[in-house]
């Protein structure tokens, strides 16, 4: 298995982990490509030699960088009131895609490669220029249901490259249908037939003209052939249910937030991000007080909530706007011993946050759009007796698989979700306890290794193909 991604082994999340153990599916076989913290192309072989084999310039990564929380995230996320686009940042995100496939394909003989996300979207088409590789994209985000007229252009010269690729990966059959309507509407001389989830080129009639020697002016025309076809995979990212399930057993892990909460507790844990709906969540919040004031002093919302993107104007924005009504609402509903909101901006290893999950009442998940969300199902593994219920936004992609046993809260209405935090809380042991056993067996259903072994199978590649470490470090600069 032969990887590339924005960030390596060892990152926070839920991806890092995961292709880890994609990498290590292939039993040495394998090469990890990734950019580290200082702009450094870094190659890691066989699961434990890493090497760096060429350093990217400041100004490209800064402009990729912007072009993909500027304008790719919130496009992808339905939310283009937040974009900005800028021409030069694009063109730091093209010159990155092209100098990294080059780079790789310099430094490797590998013929497959798995892809992963927005950042690298352009690799397929370059890789597939540079050494005729197959590739697997998965993209962890969304895919859009529309994309506004005036950002058109860009979006469809990136979608054009992503069908060089062999295999593109979704979470949900949403994201999937919506990448096929996109095709179809937007990329010509493309065909989908949604039923297979594939797309196909149209036999390109590429005419090359012949003068035949007998008949002056006569012209014989030969067709091309077809260039193939992408096979859309929908593959929700699975849990190692049994490693959070080992690790919330531990009882000699203490609550992280024992010195904090004083009350039974209702959790959320997730980043100052406009799609993670953290605004609306602060609102419900106060309406849940203004209309349940007997449970002050009773309940308490924990949220784990650390800044995210700085640098980025929109993100920065989002963040102290979270911190304003954090204040606003401690102050107004709080008293001399107890605040309705504890907010800890963390982060927190796995067991601290094992131990979280396993003790709340109530684990509220309410994004405005999310690709997956990984912590519910962490929730939901973490669970034994007396378990809490998952409080679940219907615009996360792991909807499709807890939703119909979760309690649906809307993210757009802040008094409707308040309504149905008090339900979440309030619901009976027994109906939480046969909603959590029927998630978990969802959870069972599809583990982590069965996401692994998809594009594992689907990259197979013969034994003797493997990567080339022969080369000095200068010729893949």
């Amino acid at each position: 298995m032969h990887i590339i991604s924005y960030r390596g082994p060892g990152m926070g999340g839920g991806v890092s982990p995961s292709l880890s153990r994609l990498e290590a599916s292939a039993n040495g076989n394998s090469s990890w490509w990734f950019l580290s913290a200082d702009g450094e192309v870094c190659a890691r072989f066989g699961g434990h030699k890493e090497e760096k084999i060429g350093q990217l310039s400041k100004e490209i990564v800064d402009g990729h960088y912007r072009y993909c929380n500027e304008f790719l995230w919130p496009i992808m996320h339905d939310l283009s009131e937040y974009a900005t686009y800028s021409q030069e940042h694009r063109i730091s995100y093209e010159k990155f895609n092209r100098i990294l496939a080059r780079k790789i394909s310099r430094y490797t003989s590998a013929i497959n490669f798995f892809v992963q996300d927005y950042q690298l979207a352009l690799m397929p088409l370059q890789l597939k220029r540079l050494c005729n590789a197959d590739t697997a994209v998965f993209w962890h985000i969304p895919w859009p249901k529309s994309v506004p007229e005036q950002f058109l252009e860009p979006i469809i010269d990136l979608t054009k490259s992503m069908l060089s690729a062999q295999y593109v990966g979704f979470h949900t059959t949403e994201y999937a249908e919506n990448f096929l309507n996109f095709v179809e509407q937007h990329i010509p001389g493309f065909k989908t037939f949604p039923d297979q989830l594939t797309i196909t080129r149209e036999t390109a009639k590429t005419y090359m003209p012949y003068i035949h020697p007998f008949f002056e002016g006569k012209i014989e025309v030969y067709p091309a052939k077809s260039r193939g076809q992408t096979q859309v995979v929908v593959a929700p990212l699975g849990l190692d249910v049994a490693y959070w399930q080992n690790l919330a057993a531990d009882r000699s892990q203490a609550n992280p937030l024992s010195g904090l909460l004083k009350t039974d507790y209702i959790l959320s844990v997730d980043r100052a991000d406009y799609t993670k709906g953290v605004i609306p969540r602060l609102k419900s919040i106060a309406h849940f007080f203004d209309f349940h004031p007997e449970l002050k002093g009773k309940i308490t919302f924990a949220q784990i909530c650390g800044k995210s993107r700085m640098n980025i104007e929109a993100f920065a924005k989002y963040y102290w706007e979270t911190r304003s009504l954090v204040n606003s609402v401690n102050a107004q509903h709080g008293t001399d011993d107890w605040q309705p909101v504890v907010d800890v901006p963390g982060p927190l290893n796995s067991a601290e946050l094992a131990a979280l999950y396993r003790d709340a009442s109530v684990m509220l998940v309410n994004p405005v759009r999310d690709g997956l969300n990984l912590t519910a199902k962490e929730f939901v593994a973490c669970q034994s007796a007396n378990p809490g219920s998952l409080a679940l936004s219907p615009n996360a992609g792991v909807f499709d698989e807890l939703g119909p046993w979760s309690v649906k809260v809307n993210p757009q209405s802040p008094i409707e979700m308040s309504a149905s935090i008090y339900h979440a809380l309030m619901m009976p042991e027994e109906d939480r306890s046969a909603c959590v056993r029927r998630m978990n067996n969802r959870l069972h259903a599809n583990p982590l290794n069965l996401w692994v072994d998809t594009f594992t199978e689907l990259l197979a590649e013969p034994e003797s193909t493997n990567y080339v470490n022969s080369l000095p470090l200068s010729a893949a600069r």
